[in-house]
């Protein structure tokens, strides 16, 4: 209402024309000094009252003291007064009155009790601005004006050569980012704006016309966990298994159910059985295990046999009798007896013997009378020392089969305690030997045991036939591993770990064979920005796998995969070809390396052979870019540049493990790399059994062939460098070899 006013004072030219309040002028005193502020001294003398009472009394036509007392109702305004000849821009100070009754600010208008704003004093009008006669078109500011439909607008006064000129009075907008001041409050694009990513709506600034730093989120590399993260509209497209879920495919099991979703129920299962006689093999079929090849206990039969496989001999039956044996004490450990050991004899039925029978195992008792007392137990017999594993209570402490445990092995027996076999334990329950699986006792399980297993270049005998690596040497060998951090990944990160981690129980070439990791992206928050991160340089096998452990899962919520630089900076300490100045670049779309990139370098070890091995569900991929062009196209690290690097590196093979099928798009890329490092492409995949698999495949080429292998080997001259064949087992290795 104050600025309806003003301008109609200003259209009808009167003395005080419209006002335009400055930021920060709101209150009395704004503009003065402390010495100018007076302290409220009128009172009249025939009344003796408190400075509020008094204050009720203040008019508002006293001025001073009626702002000392409310100073929340007087708001010191800056108004600008007539044109005048003068060609300047003149202004006064007023203050208004601006509470309703009860001394509360309000806005005329808006509230109904609020009355219209008082004028209480105003000043003269003095020059604020001049516009000389030099001056050439000079914005002087914004104004308030009126529209033809009534709204208010905005206008710019401008000085040229001496005159002031009104332009035409424009509407103000919603701020929009455009370089313009839209809402006329002199600022431009300020505050924040809409904008939005696939992945939804999110505000950002303006700089230059432009929206920047949008806060919604931005496309991410889809993973397998039931949401987009690529804002694609599609969720874990090309993530899930044949069962349409996370991870690896299910194992079938015995239930009548397609676990591993490949058409076939239960198809090829076997499993080890047992009885209480021996161990056997039996399969599935309907869900139900069944035909056990184990023989089966069968009835007691008085033939000298355990026909019932329960340690005991023809028990409870009289095949034993005969007249020799007439009086003669048997020792026995069965019912009726309930604990220790006890006897049977065989008796006459009649008195000429003719018939004879086997007595019911008793106490001994029952056969030697003791003295008075005690009184003669016929079913306790005597307490053992040792308790058996056979659903009896030996030692007669009222407690069946306790603390029984024994030593097994499942491997064949000539290989126990050879190189790493050794045997694991079993515990005896309601007279049966096994162990627990997710605790359920199963009958025959040897928990602990290390069986036989296919020999690896690992400095240990795993097929326990006394010698270590068939012999072999193992070479001093520098193992990096460079593994793609981003989400997708973490099932085949797993896979990694668990297959390292059934490594590392048998490894013990610590010295010959060392490790590295370099993982990336991996996300940082402040600042926000996905790195390349030398996880572990070249260290011993403990060391490398507790730094990789300690990485966790995080910081995989990336996208950026620069794993086509990693390889680079991997070698190029190496490689008689390294041809990036690497001052010369920069890392592109907020990514980046630790260390920076001008000391990222692998600690490989002199005279070693070096095996770099790379995990990654994407195509290969460079984020450094020429300095003199960060955001253009021309990448230095290319493809190309990345194998002739390769090729240059002496004694160094790369294998990667990615995405082989040709639906995939990315074989033929990988395996190019793979072959400029003489190495192989392999499936990458999430089951921790086929990893391990193939891994200590590519760790066992650093041994070398012992003397009698060497000997069956032919060298073709075509080329200093050849594949060399030979055959170990049911296993036929190709190597390179140069001669």
């Amino acid at each position: 209402m104050r600025l309806f006013i003003a301008l109609l004072l200003l259209t009808a030219c009167t003395d005080v024309v419209p006002f335009e309040k400055d930021q920060g002028e709101r209150g009395l005193g704004t503009d003065s000094s402390p010495s100018d502020v007076r302290i409220l001294d009128w009172h009249p003398p025939e009344l003796d009252m408190s400075r509020e009472e008094l204050c009720t009394l203040v008019p508002v036509q006293q001025t001073d003291e009626y702002c000392q007392c409310y100073p929340q109702c007087c708001d010191n305004q800056r108004w600008y007064c007539p044109p005048n000849p003068l060609q300047t821009i003149d202004v006064m100070q007023v203050v208004v009155e601006i509470c309703n009754d009860d001394k509360v600010p309000c806005v005329y208008g808006a509230n109904p009790n609020c009355p219209p704003p008082e004028i209480l004093t105003q000043s003269d009008c003095y020059t604020q601005w001049e516009c000389p006669p030099g001056t050439s078109g000079e914005f002087v500011r914004w104004f308030e004006c009126q529209l033809e439909d009534g709204t208010l607008g905005r206008q710019q006064i401008i000085c040229d050569k001496g005159n002031l000129t009104h332009l035409p009075c424009r509407p103000c907008d919603p701020e929009t980012c455009d370089t313009e001041d839209n809402d006329c409050d002199t600022l431009i694009d300020e505050g924040f704006f809409p904008c939005e990513t696939p992945c939804g709506p999110g505000v950002g600034v303006c700089q230059n016309g432009e929206i920047v730093d949008c806060t919604a989120d931005l496309p991410g590399e889809e993973r397998c966990n039931f949401e987009d993260d690529d804002c694609d509209g599609l969720i874990d497209e090309g993530q899930r298994n044949a069962c349409d879920d996370c991870g690896a495919v299910p194992a079938d099991t015995c239930d009548s159910i397609d676990n591993d979703c490949d058409g076939l129920t239960d198809e090829n299962l076997v499993r080890e059985c047992e009885t209480a006689c021996e161990r056997g093999l039996e399969t599935c079929e309907g869900g139900n295990w069944i035909s056990c090849s184990a023989t089966q206990p069968v009835d007691e039969e008085c033939d000298g046999a355990d026909n019932d496989c329960d340690g005991h001999i023809d028990e409870q039956l009289d095949c034993l009798c005969t007249i020799n044996d007439v009086g003669n004490l048997m020792p026995c450990s069965e019912p009726p007896l309930v604990c220790g050991q006890g006897f049977k004899t065989c008796e006459c039925v009649d008195p000429g013997c003719q018939e004879m029978r086997l007595t019911e195992c008793q106490a001994l008792c029952v056969y030697v009378p003791l003295p008075e007392p005690p009184v003669c137990d016929p079913t306790r017999g005597i307490a053992l020392e040792d308790e058996e594993c056979n659903n009896f209570d030996e030692d007669c402490d009222q407690s069946v089969d306790e603390a029984l445990s024994q030593a097994c092995y499942t491997g064949p027996p000539d290989t126990l305690l050879v190189g790493v076999c050794t045997p694991g334990e079993v515990y005896c329950n309601q007279g049966t030997w096994g162990s627990d699986r997710e605790e359920e006792f199963v009958p025959g399980l040897c928990v602990g045991e290390i069986t036989p297993s296919n020999e690896i270049c690992d400095g240990s005998d795993n097929d326990c036939d006394g010698i270590v690596d068939y012999g072999e040497e193992i070479r001093d060998t520098d193992i990096l591993f460079i593994v793609d951090w981003s989400g997708s990944m973490d099932m085949e990160i797993e896979a990694v770990r668990i297959a390292l981690n059934r490594f590392a129980a048998q490894f013990s070439a610590e010295q010959q064979l060392q490790w590295g990791l370099i993982i990336g992206p991996k996300k940082y928050l402040s600042p926000s920005r996905e790195l390349l991160v030398l996880a572990s340089n070249i260290s011993p096998f403990e060391q490398f796998l507790a730094d990789f452990a300690a990485l966790g899962s995080e910081g995989m919520n990336t996208g950026n995969e620069m794993l086509l630089d990693a390889i680079y900076l991997s070698v190029r300490n190496i490689s008689g070809n390294a041809p990036v100045d690497l001052n010369s670049t920069v890392w592109f779309r907020g990514t980046g390396s630790d260390p920076e990139k001008q000391n990222f370098n692998i600690n490989w070890r002199q005279n070693t052979d070096k095996i770099v091995i790379v995990f990654s569900d994407e195509e290969e991929q460079s984020y450094l870019r020429n300095d003199d062009d960060p955001d253009g196209p021309t990448r230095p690290v290319t493809r190309e540049v990345v194998e002739s690097a390769l090729r240059a590196s002496p004694n160094l093979r790369l294998y990667a493990f990615a995405e082989t099928s040709p639906l995939a798009g990315m074989r033929q890329d990988w395996e190019d790399i793979t072959l400029a490092g003489s190495g192989r492409l392999f499936e990458l995949t999430a089951d921790a059994v086929s990893m391990y698999n193939d891994l200590m495949s590519i760790i066992d080429e650093a041994c070398l062939p012992n003397a009698n292998e060497q000997a069956h080997m032919s060298f073709p001259v075509e080329s200093p460098y050849t594949l060399v064949t030979w055959s170990r087992g049911n296993y036929d290795f190709v190597r390179k070899i140069c001669y």
